[in-house]
């Protein structure tokens, strides 16, 4: 009877944490691709990078960056504008009911 009620109190434990999280509408991608644009002038501050997707298909990815954003060139922190049009990036995004979020730019 224990293992059973304890059975049943674990399922609707992970129904409440599986329905929240998808409440949240944060999807967390990665992709890795060249620098299209950079505009560290704007409000707010924007990347595009294109890539391919595993099909060879062209992919676009235009993020907004934010306090949290965190940028770095060979392993160091860097600044937005120490990135250029040709780079090779690896681009860690966040998707948000409003749009992409930068969360971190790596360039080696």
């Amino acid at each position: 009877m224990i293992v059973r009620l304890t059975a049943i109190l674990s399922i609707a434990l992970l129904s409440c944490f599986v329905l929240w999280d998808s409440a949240t509408a944060t999807v967390i991608r990665k992709v890795a691709g060249e620098v299209e644009a950079v505009d560290a002038s704007a409000s707010p501050q924007t990347l595009v990078v294109k890539s391919k997707t595993f099909d060879g298909k062209e992919l676009i990815v235009g993020c907004r960056l934010d306090d949290k954003t965190q940028i770095e060139v060979s392993r160091r922190p860097a600044m937005l504008t120490d990135l250029q049009a040709g780079d090779r990036v690896v681009l860690v995004y966040l998707r948000v009911d409003d749009g992409l979020i930068c969360r971190k730019i790596e360039k080696k």
